[in-house]
């Protein structure tokens, strides 16, 4: 039986009359556009799709395609409206889609990145570093929260990523894997010089499920459902998760508040300590603004 060649791993809304579809492309990621009216392909734009598809349609990948919908078509001859442009790039339907991932950026899979591209910021990615993404992470799911909505203190919005990952900040012997959310700002623009096209507001922390009373933990993560509310600190995230309990395969589903992972982002924090060549917390005063803010 033959494999097969292309394997859609993104498929999402663009606009009002496009899809935006990414595929594994036999090791050669391609994304375009796909038009509603007809499901047809555009052939003409395909774009390369490193960075927003994985090469190996095995590997761990979520991605979702963030923006403010305006759907007024320009003004025609005598003052009516036109039909929208068959052409994504002119569509007057969204004016600032972007596209965040959390994908491999490489051939051979070595190099984890959680990227944004499209739309009118620069592109942004996580740097190669263990301190950033450790090993080989598997990406299950993303999530946009508006936390810009009525907020007295100006912040911005979020996108939040779920995956597991190999744990580097404990002293153990055995690989442990652990589950973790990682966020960043939608407006975040980079820093300067060796910052220049890096995250700035990236930030990452455990997630914990685990039952206390059969000393079990639940550490590789599976899936991730995020519950809307009626106000943006009403949202929830559900986890589904699996352990191995001697010689069983078990699973849970852990539920976790947006304010209670919003708290764990507010510290206490941990560094990458040079000399001593290990993980320890943060003790000095924390910066203004602070990581993350």
């Amino acid at each position: 039986q033959t494999d097969c060649f292309n394997y859609v791993r993104f498929l999402q809304s663009y606009n009002s009359s496009h899809l935006y579809a990414c595929g594994t492309y036999a090791f050669q990621p391609k994304c375009t556009y796909i038009e509603l009216s007809g499901f047809t392909l555009d052939q003409v734009a395909f774009e390369d799709g490193k960075g927003k598809c994985p090469y190996d349609p095995t590997k761990g990948h979520t991605g979702l395609i963030v923006g403010r919908w305006h759907c007024q078509a320009p003004a025609g001859v005598g003052g009516m409206p036109t039909a929208p442009p068959q052409s994504p790039s002119l569509n007057p339907c969204l004016a600032d889609g972007e596209l965040y991932s959390a994908t491999f950026n490489n051939f051979l899979g070595t190099e984890p990145v959680i990227l944004r591209n499209l739309g009118p910021h620069y592109s942004m990615k996580t740097e190669y570093l263990t301190s950033w993404l450790n090993g080989r992470p598997h990406f299950v799911a993303s999530a946009y929260v508006q936390e810009s909505a009525a907020s007295s203190t100006g912040d911005d919005d979020k996108v939040y990523f779920f995956f597991s990952e190999r744990a580097v900040e404990y002293d153990c012997y055995a690989e442990q894997v652990v589950a973790r959310v990682a966020r960043v700002c939608k407006g975040d623009v980079g820093g300067a010089r060796t910052l220049q096209k890096k995250w700035t507001t990236f930030l990452k922390a455990r997630l914990v499920c685990s039952a206390p009373e059969q000393q079990l933990h639940f550490n590789r993560l599976q899936a991730v459902f995020t519950l809307p509310g009626a106000d943006w600190q009403d949202t929830a995230f559900f986890g589904v998760f699996q352990a191995r309990w001697g010689d069983v395969d078990v699973s849970a589903i852990c539920r976790y508040h947006i304010l209670e992972v919003k708290k764990a982002f507010e510290g206490p924090y941990k560094e990458y300590r040079e000399q001593a060549q290990k993980w320890g917390r943060y003790s000095d005063e924390v910066p203004s603004p602070r990581p993350g803010a």
